[in-house]
């Protein structure tokens, strides 16, 4: 004997779990019948407790909620229940702290936002601190001899102002540049103005300058002081230079 449609239904035959038709399906199991399938919840008021959210049949913890027993991540404040920047202005901020993109953060001791945008004298704002002015070493360029790179007796004066200088605490390092004139090839010429510059690191050094506060560089013919191909302009490119770093 074939039994009917509401026959069926009546003996009880219906979707095997998970699947469902309707509620009453997924009711055993105290969950809701969506899509076809029964889940923890349908919409947010079958989700208990505070900030509870219903998201693809799972009741969870909406993004961003807070109270006084779910703390917030990181640094973030908690704001009428939501979670957001630590600070949204100086007032809520320790006074030694400025609010920068919503986080709370040390105050330089110069420069933009601080409490004392100005260093004493003898003193300068390096990255929000202040620091003691470095001392600048320089001199006029010491010339050199044609192929040569020997200190000659009256460039020495200029070494000794810069070795002099380099004493200070204070003083910043100093960049040699070598150089030479445009006679001879690259190759010759580079390694000419390294040795000038060598040599005028060794002079510095045993006038007593920390070798840490010097640099060398050799730049062979490539940056003439003097443009031209006479003697005049020979005499000026043979050079080492003094630059603070």
């Amino acid at each position: 004997m074939v039994l009917g449609g509401s026959a069926l239904l009546a003996s009880g035959c219906g979707p095997t779990y998970p699947k469902c038709e309707n509620d009453g399906h997924c009711r055993e199991k105290g969950e809701y019948c969506l899509q076809g399938t029964c889940q923890e919840c349908r919409d947010n008021s079958h989700c208990e407790g505070p900030g509870m959210m219903c998201a693809a049949g799972k009741c969870q913890r909406q993004p961003g909620y807070c109270d006084e027993n779910v703390a917030c991540v990181g640094n973030q404040k908690c704001r009428d229940n939501q979670c957001g920047p630590q600070c949204l202005g100086d007032d809520e901020c320790d006074g030694k702290e400025y609010c920068e993109g919503g986080t709370c953060t040390p105050r330089p001791e110069c420069g933009d936002n601080s409490l004392t945008p100005a260093c004493p004298e003898g003193q300068e704002c390096i990255g929000g601190s202040c620091q003691v002015k470095a001392v600048q070493c320089t001199a006029e360029p010491v010339y050199f001899d044609f192929n040569r790179s020997n200190i000659k007796r009256g460039q020495r004066t200029k070494l000794d102002e810069v070795a002099s200088c380099l004493a200070d605490p204070n003083a910043a390092t100093v960049v040699l540049g070598g150089h030479a004139d445009e006679r001879g090839t690259e190759e010759y010429n580079l390694a000419l103005s390294e040795r000038r510059a060598d040599a005028a690191k060794r002079y510095l050094v045993n006038k007593g300058a920390a070798s840490s506060k010097l640099e060398t560089i050799g730049y062979g013919e490539s940056s003439p002081a003097v443009n031209g191909s006479n003697e005049r302009a020979w005499s000026r490119n043979r050079r080492v230079e003094f630059t603070p770093r």
